[in-house]
């Protein structure tokens, strides 16, 4: 009766461990068969360092309101330039390649355009009118101030002229002989009539003046358009400049507006040029924009924001967390997707943020700076359920938290822990796939076996 007994005794225990999952958690331990979350967690050190198994001491600290997006890297359009003639013509040579550094000033690509130095021509054929005409404008000036003049002296003339013409004609003719009446009647007409004609003369002399003037100003502006046509450096601009043995007439060099990083090129030497033809792109990427689409019903959070700040990451560097702002949002909603197109600028120092690259956007709508918070990845989120593995020694117990404001880096905690507890940061959900290791129970059923009654 009592090896029955044992016999079932023996029998109960092989079947509950043949029942357990055994797996290797650092030393071989036996697990229990049914998963439970909720049980303790006793984890070795081989396994915290195979599961990169970090922890953090919880703390008072700032979190954000925030909200996620996401947006294309493009070039700032005020920072990307197209680099193209304006008058046909042979290029003779590139000096850059795609990727080059250029200074604002550099040459990047000389032609030989014949068209440029007819307009040279142009404008230096214009340029001697225009001096030719500013002479014939001095003159008329000078001869305006001489007629002027004499028009006041032949005023005056006639003024004296027929003043004493009315004295004789109040003495009567028999005081003033009546040949000396008559000749002082015609003095009198006759310096009225050349005090007229000097009126006449002025005044048409005036007018062509101003003609003149207005011709000049027109040749003037020839010449200028004729140069803005060139688009090439002031130098070779001045219309008296003459060639030299190292620049022709027809060399046109193209120049680098601003300094930045050649990022196209369609020229080549030998290619023939047309006006307007984008030859090189050179482009400037110490500051980006980021564009984005905000739903509709996000809008006005973003609007009445608190901060300016945006959080910028990248698949490329894991560990890029760039700065931005939010510079526009669109009065106008895409009708078919129902969002506003959003602009970020970012400063981008040292190129890490690339055209056309995709980017996490962390839009921060305020801060709350005296918050219970532990980091994000400590937090794991079951459901409607948050909870984190608190630390106790060896052991790690799932604690549910009631969660607050959260943002990428941090969660605020209401409920659930307290300052000076120690939570796993890195981890957290490494430690939900690790079955517990066997209860004292279990433990205690084991060692039983084949114990003497």
């Amino acid at each position: 009766m009592r090896h029955v007994r044992q016999w079932i005794r023996l029998s109960f225990v092989v079947a509950a461990l043949s029942a357990t999952v055994r797996g290797h958690e650092g030393h071989g331990a036996a697990e229990i068969g049914p998963y439970d979350l909720d049980s303790p967690r006793v984890v070795s050190p081989e396994t915290a360092a195979h599961i990169g198994l970090q922890t953090t001491e919880v703390d008072f600290g700032a979190v954000e309101d925030v909200l996620a997006l996401s947006g294309i890297v493009r070039a700032a359009p005020d920072r990307h330039w197209t680099i193209a003639t304006r008058t046909a013509g042979k290029i003779l040579s590139v000096r850059v390649q795609v990727g080059d550094q250029v200074k604002k000033g550099d040459v990047l690509i000389e032609i030989d355009s014949p068209e440029l130095a007819r307009n040279i021509y142009e404008v230096r054929k214009l340029e001697t009118e225009y001096q030719r005409l500013l002479v014939d404008i001095a003159r008329s000036e000078g001869r305006v101030k001489q007629l002027r003049v004499e028009l006041e002296n032949a005023q005056e003339a006639a003024v004296l002229a027929e003043s004493e013409l009315q004295r004789s004609e109040s003495a009567g003719e028999k005081a003033i002989p009546f040949n000396v009446l008559v000749e002082r009647r015609t003095n009198a007409i006759k310096a009225r009539g050349e005090a007229r004609l000097k009126e006449v003369d002025l005044e048409v002399t005036t007018q062509e003046a101003a003609a003149l003037k207005n011709q000049a100003d027109a040749l003037r502006l020839s010449r200028e358009a004729l140069h803005a046509i060139a688009n090439v450096e002031l130098a070779q601009q001045v219309a008296g400049a003459a060639p030299t043995e190292e620049r022709a007439i027809s060399l046109v060099r193209l120049v680098a507006p601003a300094d930045g990083l050649v990022v196209a090129r369609a020229a080549r030497p030998g290619h023939w040029a047309s006006p307007g033809e984008t030859l090189l792109e050179v482009a400037d990427y110490s500051v980006v924009q980021i564009e984005g689409e905000l739903p509709e019903s996000l809008i006005s959070r973003v609007v009445s924001r608190g901060s300016d700040d945006v959080r910028i990451r990248i698949a490329a560097d894991a560990a890029f967390v760039g700065k931005g702002s939010v510079k526009f949002i669109s009065p106008v909603l895409d009708e078919i997707k129902r969002t506003a197109h959003v602009l970020i600028e970012a400063p981008n120092p040292e190129g890490t943020l690339r055209g056309g690259m995709f980017a996490a956007l962390t839009i921060v709508l305020r801060e709350e700076k005296t918050a219970v918070v532990v980091p994000t990845s400590a937090v794991i989120q079951d459901g409607p359920v948050h909870f984190v593995f608190v630390k106790n020694g060896d052991v790690y117990q799932k604690q549910d938290i009631t969660p607050g404001l959260a943002n990428d880096q941090s969660v605020e905690v209401l409920a659930g822990l307290a300052p000076g507890d120690v939570v796993v940061s890195q981890g957290a959900y490494s430690l939900t796939q690790l079955r517990p290791k066997a209860t004292p129970i279990a433990s205690a059923a084991a060692s039983s076996v084949g114990a003497p009654e």
